[in-house]
This record gives C-alpha cells, structure tokens and sequence, in this order.
C-alpha cells in the first residue's frame, strides 16, 4: 500500500483583518510609530471631566450643545461622560502593551538598541500614569483595600478584576522606577515623557499614596529642574509664548486635533460653553495674584 501525502500552500492563508505582530514591530522606526500611537490618545479628558462635575464651573445659558448632564449630575454608569475616559486609556494601554512585547520581541545592536531603550522607558511611563488617571476616576477611595481598576501588563482579550488601590499605587510605581532609568537625562524633548516628567509623576502618585516624603522628594526634583515661571513670563504660559514652566505637553496637528481649551469655548459662533464659576474667580487677589489677568 502505498500512501502519499500532499498540502498546497495557497491554504496557508494570512488573515486580512489583522496585523502580524511580526510585521508590524519590524525595526525601531516601527516601534516609535506604535509609541506615538499611544501618545495620539492621551488627552485632557480628566481636567474637563473633573471641573465639569465639580464647582469650578458655570453653564451659560448661550450653551445649548455642551455636556449638560454630567454638570447637572444626571449620569449613570452608562453614560459616556463615564466610560469614554475609561475606554479611551485603556485603548491606549492595550497599544502600549502590544508595542512593549513588539520591542522585546527585536534584537537591536548600537544606536537602535538605545533608542528603542527610550520608547521602551516612555511606553512604562505611558503605562504608569493612564492607570493612576483611570484609578483617580474609578476607584471607590483612595486607601488601601479600596477597589481600583485592573492593571494591565498584557495585551489580551478578557474580563479581568480589579485590583485593589494600593496594588495599582504600587504596579504604577514600579512601572515608574524601571521607566525612569531607561530614559537618559539628557533627552529633554517636552512633547515626549522625560526623566523630569516621570518625577512629576512620581510626586503625584505619592501625594495619592499619602507618602509624603517621597512626594516631598519628587517634586523637589521637579522644581530643580524645572523652575516657576517668573511673572514676566508667567501670561506667556497661556499663548504659547513661551513654556517656561511645562514639564510635559502634548504634540497634536492644529489642522486636525481640537484646541485644548474647545471644551469650553466653541470658537465656531463664539460660544461660551463653560465659564469659571464665580466662587472660583473670587479666591484670586485680582491686584496682587499674577494669574487673575493671565
């Protein structure tokens, strides 16, 4: 008897909905692309949200558009003033973490291998601080036994628990620690995480830990680096004359990306949409307090 055995290779067919990992973290140009991915997503939905649901803000009634029911409280756990920012970084995570195992994955030597040595440090501190800002939104409190949101060292598909506050608190600073050593002192580019930016981090953090000293030694750090502006420069900070007291900002297309501040003034009809409540406005010293005109 004889047998024979035969395949055809035009039944080894490549999916075509999805990207090999393979393929696409080819080189360290590939890498920074996923990294800058990640950067693409972070934004300031934290700072809107918060002064939102907060008193910092009144709703004018020229506002007939704006997020009116999360500033009247009118949302639940199905509103997407609650679960786009939750949605949104952890999108952000799930890139970063595929980005991490694309680096791993390369055998670099020289120059790549120390560049890919800094987005490997960027993308930790990517993974640090979309969790704390998930954990400042989600969690039931900020002590320890509190439930936090699942921190996420993986890509994968599933319903994970969530961790509890003080094990976030400390994946976060871990993450930290190991991304600050792989990023050199002397890369400064603000539009990107530096050292100076992961101790900024690190002091914020702390001060949530209620670890005083560390937050105290952080922030130290900062400000000998990156001193307050001077009140020459100080109204700069607001119009991009200058950045004298950034530590980190991000890189967005002008043409394409929404202003910062289009939360709340629609420049199209010039619509108020939120404006600072008057409680807020009247804890400034309007003659000595450099940041009333500013």
């Amino acid at each position: 008897m004889l047998l024979i055995a035969s395949s055809c290779s035009k039944l080894d067919m490549k999916p075509t909905d999805t990207i090999d990992p393979t393929k696409a973290f080819r080189n360290a140009n590939d890498i920074n692309m996923g990294l800058i991915g990640v950067y693409a997503l972070v934004d300031n939905s934290m700072g809107t949200l918060s002064s939102t649901v907060s008193d910092e803000n009144t709703f004018p009634t020229e506002n007939t558009v704006g997020n009116s029911d999360a500033f009247r409280w009118l949302y639940n756990a199905g509103s997407g003033s609650v679960t786009s920012f939750y949605g949104n970084n952890y999108t952000a995570i799930d890139r970063l973490n595929r980005v991490l195992a694309g680096a791993d994955a390369l055998t670099l030597t020289g120059a790549d291998a120390t560049t890919v040595s800094r987005y490997r440090g960027e993308l930790l501190a990517l993974r640090a601080y979309l969790h704390f800002e998930l954990l400042r939104a989600y969690a039931a409190s900020y002590t320890t036994g509190a439930m936090g949101v699942p921190y996420m060292e993986a890509s994968f598909i599933g319903y994970p628990a969530r961790d509890n506050f003080e094990v976030v608190i400390a994946k976060a600073k871990a993450d930290l620690v190991a991304a600050k050593a792989l990023i050199p002192a002397t890369f400064t580019d603000k539009t990107r995480i530096t050292k100076t930016a992961i101790s900024a981090m690190q002091a914020r953090v702390a001060l949530y830990e209620k670890n005083w000293e560390e937050a105290i030694t952080y922030s130290t750090e900062v400000i000998n680096d990156k001193p307050l502006a001077t009140k020459a420069q100080f109204p700069g900070l607001w119009t991009d004359a200058n950045d004298s007291e950034v530590i980190w900002k991000l890189k967005r297309v002008g043409t394409t990306d929404s202003r910062v501040g289009a939360f709340y003034f629609r420049q199209d009809g010039g619509i108020v949409l939120y404006a600072p409540s008057f409680e807020l406005i009247a804890t400034f010293d309007q003659v000595n307090d450099l940041r009333y005109p500013a």
